[in-house]
C-alpha cells in the first residue's frame, strides 16, 4: 500500500469537513442566539406584534435594543446590537431601510 493511498481517506475527509464548516457557520445567527439567550426571558413574539408598542422604523428598533441591552446589564457591543436588530427585523418587522 502506498503512502498516497494511505493518506487519501484522511485528505478526502478533511476536504469534506472544510466544505461543511462554512455551511454550518452560515446557519448560525448571532442575533438570534443573543435574542433567544437573553431577551426571550421576558419578550415572546407577541412583544413585537402589539400595534401600540411596535417599533415604527429600523432606527427606533435599534434604539430599543440598545436601551434594553444597557438596562439589562448586557452591555452588548454595537455589532451585537446590530445583529439582534437585523434578526428582529427579518423575523418580525421587515423594514426596508438599512441601519
Amino acid at each position: 500500500m502506498s503512502i498516497v493511498s494511505m493518506k487519501l481517506p484522511g485528505l478526502v475527509a478533511g476536504c469534506l469537513l472544510m466544505l461543511y464548516i462554512p455551511a454550518a457557520l452560515a446557519e448560525f445567527d448571532r442575533g438570534q442566539a443573543l435574542y433567544e439567550g437573553h431577551c426571550m426571558k421576558c419578550h415572546e413574539s407577541w412583544a413585537h406584534t402589539r400595534a401600540n408598542h411596535k417599533a415604527k422604523s429600523i432606527g427606533e428598533l435599534h434604539n430599543r435594543v440598545a436601551g434594553w441591552s444597557m438596562h439589562s446589564g448586557l452591555d452588548w457591543t454595537e455589532a451585537e446590537i446590530d445583529d439582534v436588530v437585523q434578526y428582529l427585523n427579518h423575523r418580525f418587522y421587515q423594514f426596508t431601510e438599512q441601519l
